[in-house]
């Protein structure tokens, strides 16, 4: 299913962590920190999640996606949630994907030659959990300052 994913424009990389591997978490009260590199696509992640709801431990592979939206048809997805918009109508979303979701808003995006290749650096917050991810230009394009964006994780 995660490879239907590269098709939807809406899905602003596609499953940039397919098949990650988590090779640290620091952990501080509820929240963890994870930092995670995708052979796939050379990207590193730095990524806060709420522990509690959703553990991962050092070594866990995990899928991530990043989309502007939950629906699998392109259509726009309101800026609240609503527990009965997924289901009204018979449409599933992505909800039904991905077991950890979160939303936030890009408020940071800057080039990095530190590498002697160009990468650029996108930071989100997700209500206070930060994630920085790194990567080819190509692939994190999409991401703007100012957007909105869903991120969706599960363990594989």
């Amino acid at each position: 299913m995660a490879k239907d994913l590269t098709k939807v424009s809406t899905v602003v990389t596609s499953v940039a962590f397919k098949h990650a591997t988590c090779h640290s978490v620091e952990a501080v009260s509820a929240v963890s920190r994870i930092r995670a590199h995708s052979d796939m696509y050379e990207m590193d992640l730095l990524l806060d999640i709420n522990s509690d709801l959703y553990p991962v431990d050092v070594a866990d592979k995990f899928s991530l996606a990043l989309s502007t939206t939950l629906h699998r048809n392109n259509e726009d997805f309101p800026d609240y949630y609503d527990k009965d918009l997924a289901t009204q109508h018979g449409k599933g979303t992505l909800l039904d994907d991905y077991d950890y979701v979160m939303h936030g808003k890009v408020f940071k995006f800057k080039d990095n030659h530190n590498t002697g290749q160009l990468k650029v650096e996108v930071y989100v917050s997700y209500g206070g959990l930060l994630m920085q991810i790194t990567g080819s230009p190509k692939e994190l394009e999409s991401l703007e300052v100012d957007s909105n964006v869903f991120l969706l994780m599960r363990k594989v």
